[in-house]
């Protein structure tokens, strides 16, 4: 409860600052209330752009993410150490011996370069800006698409895709690597398959791990398609600029303002609920206590 409350007097002093600089810079002008009502479902509509550009992004990304992740937290094996077992396959053994050695060689071959893939992905997506990759996604569209309708939201959503699929693998390689190897083995010496392990006793405990960084991707996510603007995305911070231009800057920029706040900390507070509901006992995500 006392962190409800510190939370409420935290948000009050920030409106409290920003209604301090505003009457500094605007002076005697004062606020058009007015503009809040008339307009108000014009900016719900808007945002309904954002929300939109997010989930599609957030739930494509999420599989994206599940799988990089996955490659990510496999173990392999030295590319040398692999091309030596495949020498001595073919040197040792039998014909039958050599063959089979030479499939799971061959496997682990494979794991290796798509581990090796993911690695790059990430580090390639983690280590450019989001608003790069928003350009350069729409330069491509435009290049090759230039007449598809709504070439803008679409190169938008597909740059929002790629960059949170590479976030969403990081914290999916967390979470799988979190559950200790112990229990896997255990599974696989009941008779679990690989992927009955994966699916009965890592999934369930990783999944809800990642549920508090997966809120805030998602949460980050939203406020970066707030960059779709300089695409010519009509999103709200596309309407917030046109607006401001017609001489309401600071009632279209409060009205944003107004709006990301309360869906971010709706949505956190919404999972920070479910999340205290199906908490597993023991795995680090018990919620702080007052």
């Amino acid at each position: 409860m006392f962190r409800s409350v510190e939370s409420v007097l935290g948000i009050l002093i920030i409106i409290g600052a920003g209604a301090v600089v505003y009457d500094v810079l605007a002076g005697s002008r004062g606020l058009d209330l007015g503009y809040f009502q008339a307009n108000w479902l014009r900016y719900a509509r808007a945002v309904q752009v954002n929300l939109l550009a997010t989930s599609i992004a957030f739930v494509v990304g999420m599989g994206i993410g599940f799988l990089v992740g996955w490659a990510r937290s496999t173990r392999t094996q030295p590319i040398r150490k692999i091309l030596s077992d495949f020498h001595q396959a073919k040197v040792q053994g039998t014909a039958r011996g050599r063959s089979a050695l030479a499939v799971t060689i061959a496997v682990a071959g494979v794991r290796h370069y798509l581990r090796r893939i993911a690695d790059g992905y990430v580090e390639a997506i983690r280590g450019t800006p989001l608003f790069v990759q928003i350009i350069f996604a729409y330069a491509v569209a435009t290049t090759f698409y230039p007449r598809l309708a709504g070439v803008e939201f679409f190169a938008g959503v597909v740059a929002l895709t790629i960059n949170t699929g590479a976030y969403q693998g990081e914290t999916f390689r967390a979470g799988l690597q979190t559950v200790h190897t112990g229990q896997v083995e255990a599974a696989r010496a009941l008779g679990l398959s690989r992927w009955g392990a994966m699916r009965h006793v890592v999934l369930p405990q990783a999944l809800r791990l990642v549920v508090p960084p997966l809120t805030n991707e998602y949460i980050g996510l939203f406020k970066a398609s707030a960059l779709l603007y300089f695409i010519s995305v009509f999103e709200i911070t596309f309407l917030s600029k046109q607006e401001a231009y017609q001489g309401h800057p600071f009632e279209s920029f409060a009205m944003i303002t107004g709006i990301f706040l309360l869906i971010t900390v709706t949505i956190a507070r919404v999972v920070q609920y479910f999340e205290a509901r199906y908490r597993i006992p023991g795995l680090g995500i018990e919620p702080a206590r007052d």
